[in-house]
């Protein structure tokens, strides 16, 4: 009876503890991300670290198959934020949402070319097999056909393009199917670790276009009543993300819990990403990119069959950072 009455009573002491308490009184904000992407390695380590609790808040990370996914639920209304690119969030922003940006990322993706591959200009890409991670708005894709309209070449129609998943476009690259790969960066990474070249630095091609600086092109994306309501919350998930950033930018050990989530086939591999998402880390967002922001906004509109000629909207970016 005794002991029956000490398991009830400490029961009842570890349900009603202060930390359990505390934990479910804090706002929840979920996030939805593609199960595969290179920001689950972020939100972990917020979510192991506690770096959400430390800012008042608990982070639900709500993975999903896809991206088309994750624009569904945030379209839906069904999740505080999704990680998609601010070109996405601006066309949804013309026909009627209000979605804001903050940074995540400026890795945009990667260009690779296969082995003895003789590529030395745009020109010379004319009938060359290229490979597009993701669909036709791989954004490295969209850059160099961008650069390549330039110089009088339209490697949509004078190319021979295939759209396809990641990871069979990399072993169609292997096999010699392709001559050419735009694919994301971590994808990128792993075939730079194997020893094939980086054809195209994509910060090359921005400069190329006339653009000044590095914009960020993926990032949280949320509602902005979300702000409008809980300004406080929005800010303390910029800060533990800030934070996050911060610590996974020169703690080597902070990686090693977030290693099987990589899936790094090798040790080479598994430092080839670390330093990718290093070198994705952005700074604060300042003014010239968001004018480049806009200007890069216009080139894209201009590649599209029926450009619309409105502009970006800067009030898209996060208030904290314009």
């Amino acid at each position: 009876m005794q002991t029956f009455l000490s398991l009830f009573l400490s029961s009842i002491l570890f349900f009603f503890s202060p930390q359990l308490i505390a934990q479910q009184a804090l706002p929840t904000l979920k996030v939805t991300v593609i199960a595969w992407g290179t920001v689950n390695w972020e939100l972990q380590h917020i979510k192991q670290m506690q770096l959400d609790q430390k800012h008042g808040y608990n982070l639900v990370i709500d993975r999903v198959a896809s991206l088309s996914a994750a624009r569904i639920a945030i379209t839906a209304g069904n999740t505080d934020f999704i990680v998609s690119d601010w070109l996405w969030a601006s066309e949804r922003n013309l026909k009627g949402a209000n979605l804001r940006f903050i940074p995540f990322s400026k890795q945009i993706g990667s260009i690779i070319a296969a082995q003895g591959s003789n590529i030395s200009s745009y020109s010379s890409l004319k009938g060359m097999r290229i490979g597009i991670a993701g669909g036709p708005l791989n954004k490295g894709w969209v850059l160099m056909r961008a650069a390549a309209k330039k110089e009088g070449v339209d490697l949509q129609q004078e190319a021979i393009i295939q759209f396809g998943a990641p990871p069979l476009l990399s072993q169609a690259l292997k096999n010699g199917q392709l001559d050419m790969l735009a694919t994301f960066w971590h994808y990128g990474a792993r075939l730079e670790a194997e020893g094939y070249q980086k054809l195209y630095s994509l910060e090359t091609i921005m400069r190329d276009l006339g653009l000044k600086s590095n914009v960020p092109m993926l990032g949280y994306l949320y509602e902005a009543k979300l702000e409008d309501q809980h300004p406080d919350l929005v800010s303390a998930f910029y800060e533990s993300v800030k934070a996050a950033k911060a610590q996974l930018a020169v703690d080597d050990s902070a990686w090693q819990t977030l290693r099987p989530l990589m899936k790094a086939e090798n040790d080479q591999i598994y430092q080839a990403l670390i330093t990718g998402y290093r070198a994705g880390i952005p700074d604060e967002l300042n003014q010239q990119q968001i004018e480049d922001a806009v200007n890069f906004n216009k080139i894209i509109d201009d590649l599209k069959p029926y450009p619309s000629g409105l502009p970006l909207d800067p009030q898209l970016f996060h208030k904290e950072i314009r």
